[in-house]
């Protein structure tokens, strides 16, 4: 179904205020994410995407486990994403004082030859950690922002492509995996949903949101309900961690079921941090990196 731009807008205004109440972010970190959120949005309205030229996976490899689409594979729209890195380098230049410093490097990389944007983009779809980490030795005081920018820039191009793959999944299918169905990503986010409380999860690549097994770790595939352990906190309604102890890998789930709050999960993610200081402090990891790029 066609993108509702104006729905996707109140749903992000309503996570927006629902954060800043709760003040988990610093006053100029949450402006950052929020004008991040619109900017992306509003480029996300924008896209279209044809996929005639896009050779997918055959559906019965398909419910083996292998990926619709590839990541590397994604088609990019290069000159929208370099505009959309150019709106998300201007709010960062108005930011805090570190990150306009650091991105005054990244704005001077392309001039030295330190950085070719397009290049970085098929670096991010590779998968190329080391690529970013070396960069942001150049910007000690905030590492993970040219990561963050060009993670950033995509998400709105890797989004579209992703739904639009993805309406070619068998309709009602429950997906047996916990990676990504189209590009094979581990998720970022757990969610229930419905009556049943359908367990949904989002990709930390392409943040498509699919429906997938319940009891089920989604990084190491185990389901041996005897390893598989949820712990809540009190000041956080509405959210749990689910943590394997076979892989001792955590994911945060988002049941807003029966209370009166929106859920975006890549915001859902910013707004429990706290779970993830609790997870960390007993001894938990999460494989994945936010979609902020931290």
């Amino acid at each position: 179904m066609p993108f509702d731009a104006a729905a996707a807008s109140r749903l992000l205004e309503k996570k927006l205020a629902d954060i800043a109440r709760k003040t988990v972010l610093p006053a100029a970190m949450l402006e950052l994410v929020a004008g991040t959120a619109r900017a992306q949005l509003a480029a996300r309205a924008a896209e279209r995407v044809r996929l005639d030229d896009v050779e997918l996976t055959d559906i019965e490899r398909v419910l083996r486990g292998a990926p619709m689409l590839p990541r590397h594979a994604f088609p990019l729209d290069v000159a929208r994403s370099e505009a959309l890195f150019s709106e998300l380098a201007h709010l960062v230049r108005v930011s805090e004082p570190h990150l306009a410093a650091a991105m005054a490097t990244v704005a001077a990389a392309p001039a030295s030859g330190d950085i070719e944007l397009p290049r970085a983009f098929g670096r991010y779809l590779d998968g190329d950690d080391a690529y970013f980490a070396a960069f942001g030795e150049k910007t000690p005081d905030a590492p993970r922002l040219f990561n963050f920018l060009v993670q950033a820039s995509l998400a709105p191009r890797l989004a579209a492509v992703a739904e639009a793959v993805y309406a070619r999944f068998p309709e009602n299918r429950t997906w047996n995996f916990g990676h990504c169905p189209v590009c094979a990503s581990p998720p970022l986010m757990a969610r229930l949903v419905g009556k049943v409380g359908a367990r949904h999860l989002t990709c930390s690549f392409c943040q498509l949101e699919y429906r997938a097994k319940r009891l089920l770790c989604p990084y190491c595939g185990e389901e041996d309900h005897n390893y598989l352990e949820v712990f809540t906190a009190p000041d956080e309604p509405g959210y749990a961690v689910h943590v394997c102890l076979r892989c001792n890998n955590y994911i945060k789930t988002t049941d807003f079921r029966e209370l009166d709050r929106p859920s975006l999960p890549v915001l859902d993610d910013l707004e429990s941090l706290t779970l993830d200081l609790a997870a960390c402090n007993q001894g938990y990891n999460r494989p994945v990196l936010s979609a902020w790029g931290f």
